[in-house]
């Protein structure tokens, strides 16, 4: 839409656009026909009016309520530079001013035509001395602006400008010759004459009089036959402080004038205007014209209140609002950081509070359920040794008979199989050795052991007898063996009841036959080994 060049087309488009629109669109599209329109009348207009005013401010004031950044920095930076460009400082500063704080949250590529955005945004802070800003904005605007355009040429230039108004003459002279290779490769032939004005000023602030010249006629030749009589007006002052400042008064007077009646011609460009009047005043004074002096002298006066918000006293004043503005907000925002720390410490430290609450909880819930672990344990504790006092109880109201022992002997390999299965389960050192201790408890004892030998010779005398005298070699560990098997424990129970593994019972039992060979078959020794 800002290809659009007339008001009907602008209007014709818009309505197309506004039939495929959702509600959201309809107000977005609303605001930049009224933006794109107050720019077709200042345009046509080609000075300040009410209607692009009207136009601009009813923009304004609906964009600000939308959700839309990016068409709110548009807006603004149109609006403010529709003010700035007929030199009514104090109305664009605050649209630029809002443009400037929204563009520190946005990266440049969601802008709606960043570079030009970034430019025109750059343009104002230079103009009132902001220039570490302005060179910011337009090295931004560098990045989104392709080599090959024009506007490539113009950001190269104001960034000259600005490096000059702050003295650097080296970068200043840099960026205007940077300005004129641009120009020159994009065609551009009144970027390249303006580049030649600045480089003359550079000149001029190095009293590099005849060079300065030379740039300066070549700049007013290119200007004039490519008909920009705005910047053939500017060389020309420019040209008339070389004359004045080099004492050629003749020529300076001439180039002055022609100046002069150029700036007056257009109300944005009294500034000019006044600045080639009191050229000329200077100069007619020392010339002792009185005529010329009280004409200048009555022009200058009618100037002073037409230019009164440009000159370096407004501008001044609204440099001074604008920094107060931006400690305000500069303020506003370590405040707005301040609060947000500050509620973040509070979440941080109830945030703390609930962990803390809940690491408690949990520990309390886990000391609980440790305790009750324990109650079970101890429980369980004594549920095994009141079996075993009540084992051994029987065995000795049984009068130690085999068949009590064989009863005896059963159920202890079943305490010692739930014993095992408790010590596989338990994790805690203390409790696996309160388990072990008891289930080594369980064991045959050599007092137990007599008992049962005894036992056994008295009901199976015969075949004890035939045993030791076939088998004399036998030690009392392969009579344990021997004779808890011939009650009819298996090997696993007679490696609990001794305390070892099953697999050291199977290699104590391959070792008798391996030893005894065919004698193990007497009084059916083979049918326990193997």
């Amino acid at each position: 839409m800002e290809l659009v060049s007339d008001k009907d087309s602008l209007m014709q488009m818009t309505e197309q656009q506004l039939k495929q629109a959702s509600k959201k669109e309809e107000k977005e599209l609303a605001i930049i026909q009224k933006v794109l329109l107050a720019g077709l009348y200042s345009r046509e207009l080609d000075r300040f009016n009410d209607k692009s005013t009207s136009l601009y401010e009813t923009a304004v004031n609906r964009v600000t309520d939308i959700e839309n950044k990016a068409l709110q920095i548009w807006a603004f930076t149109k609006a403010g530079f529709y003010f700035y460009s007929y030199n009514q400082y104090g109305e664009a500063l605050p649209y630029f001013f809002k443009s400037s704080q929204a563009l520190e949250f946005i990266s440049d590529n969601e802008l709606i035509q960043g570079s030009e955005v970034l430019k025109l945004n750059a343009y104002f802070f230079s103009t009132i001395a902001e220039y570490d800003k302005s060179i910011a904005y337009l090295h931004r605007a560098l990045k989104l602006t392709s080599t090959e355009s024009k506007s490539y040429g113009d950001l190269l230039n104001a960034l000259g400008n600005c490096y000059l108004s702050k003295r650097d003459t080296v970068a200043a002279e840099t960026y205007f010759e940077q300005t004129k290779q641009s120009a020159e490769k994009n065609k551009d032939v009144i970027r390249y004459a303006k580049a030649l004005g600045d480089l003359a000023r550079v000149e001029i602030s190095r009293k590099n009089w005849q060079k300065a010249e030379e740039l300066l006629w070549k700049d007013i030749a290119l200007s004039v036959n490519n008909g920009d009589n705005r910047n053939t007006m500017f060389a020309q002052l420019q040209l008339g402080k070389l004359y004045w400042e080099k004492g050629d008064i003749e020529q300076a007077y001439t180039t002055l004038t022609t100046a002069k009646q150029y700036a007056a011609s257009k109300t944005y460009l009294k500034g000019f205007e006044k600045e080639s009047v009191e050229l000329l005043l200077q100069i007619v004074v020392q010339q002792k014209d009185t005529t010329e002096e009280l004409l200048l002298r009555r022009e200058l006066d009618s100037l002073n209140v037409l230019t009164e918000t440009e000159n370096r006293e407004a501008i001044d004043k609204i440099v001074l609002k604008f920094q107060k503005e931006m400690v305000q907000w500069e303020l506003e925002a370590e405040q707005a950081k301040l609060e947000k720390a500050s509620l973040l410490r509070w979440t941080w430290t109830m945030v703390s509070i609930l962990l803390l609450v809940v690491v408690v909880l949990i520990y309390i819930s886990y000391r609980r359920r440790l305790r009750l672990r324990m109650t079970e344990f101890d429980k369980k504790i004594l549920s095994f040794q009141y079996e075993k006092i009540q084992s051994e109880q029987k065995l000795r109201t049984a009068n130690n008979s085999l068949a009590s022992f064989y009863t005896f002997l059963e159920e202890k390999n079943q305490q010692i199989s739930l014993l095992e299965k408790e010590i596989q389960k338990i994790n805690g050192k203390k409790q696996t050795i309160t388990l072990k201790e008891l289930l080594l408890s369980h064991l045959m004892t050599d007092e137990n052991w007599e008992l049962f030998k005894q036992a056994f010779i008295e009901e199976e005398p015969e075949y004890y007898k035939k045993l030791r005298s076939n088998f004399p070699e036998l030690t009392e560990s392969n009579l344990r063996i021997i004779l808890l098997q011939k009650t009819g424990l298996s090997n696993s129970e007679t490696s609990h009841i001794l305390g070892v593994t099953t697999e050291a019972v199977k290699k104590a039992k391959q070792r008798l036959r391996k030893k005894y060979g065919v004698k193990q078959d007497i009084l059916g020794f083979e049918q326990f080994l193997n």
